[in-house]
């Protein structure tokens, strides 16, 4: 807030030069009562027009339970780990064994299956394998290795688990479709620089859980 605070004084100081410093026998902004506007004094109007405005919410927030809820879209994401558990983010899964439209691959066969089996991940049992547009939704490309918000990177020493810290691989993630003219391909989005690709079921990829917040 105090760095808006000074940006929005630059910009009046920019449009209204003659303000600081300036005679002024009726102004509201002259706080002290010696017929000048001060820059402090500025600073002290924008804070009040400020006053009681909300401020704006991380778009990611930890739940401290293993997962990252995307305030923008309201999925509940995994986080990933450096612990060796199904949550290590080294581990890798296929889509299918080779059967093209058949998912029974170990992302669903051991993965998601571990995350939904009693008492579920996080409490949940209904995480899944998400669209290649939820996926790439997590992309910030405004970064790279990883391309991923911070929420998502952060503290991942060896033997972090996900209560402690948050792992992102820099390589391919399944997500669930397969490509319209190629079934024995499903849809990968890549964390490293966020590109999109399709590679073959048969293939092991890392994996990342997602469920819809009820």
């Amino acid at each position: 807030m105090r760095a808006i605070t000074v940006m929005v004084a630059t910009v009046l100081l920019a449009f209204w030069p003659a303000l600081t410093g300036a005679q002024c026998d009726q102004c509201e902004g002259d706080f002290n009562g010696d017929g000048q506007v001060t820059i402090n004094e500025i600073i002290v109007a924008v804070n009040n027009a400020l006053k009681n405005c909300p401020t704006p919410e991380p778009r990611f927030t930890d739940n401290r339970d293993g997962t990252i809820t995307d305030t923008r879209t309201g999925l509940q994401w995994e986080k990933k780990s450096n612990d060796s558990s199904i949550h290590d983010q080294d581990n890798t899964y296929t889509w299918s064994t080779g059967s093209p439209f058949n998912p029974d691959g170990t992302a669903f066969t051991t993965f998601l299956a571990t995350l939904n089996s009693a008492p579920c991940f996080a409490g949940h049992c209904d995480w899944r394998l998400p669209s290649v547009t939820e996926l790439q939704s997590l992309v910030d490309y405004g970064r790279f290795a990883p391309a991923v918000d911070a929420a998502f990177n952060t503290r991942c020493t060896p033997g972090c688990t996900v209560l402690t810290c948050s792992c992102t691989v820099l390589d391919y993630y399944w997500s669930v479709p397969t490509l319209a003219d190629l079934p024995n391909f499903a849809w990968n989005v890549d964390f490293n620089y966020g590109y999109v690709n399709g590679f073959e079921k048969t293939l092991s990829y890392s994996v990342r859980a997602v469920r819809n917040r009820s």
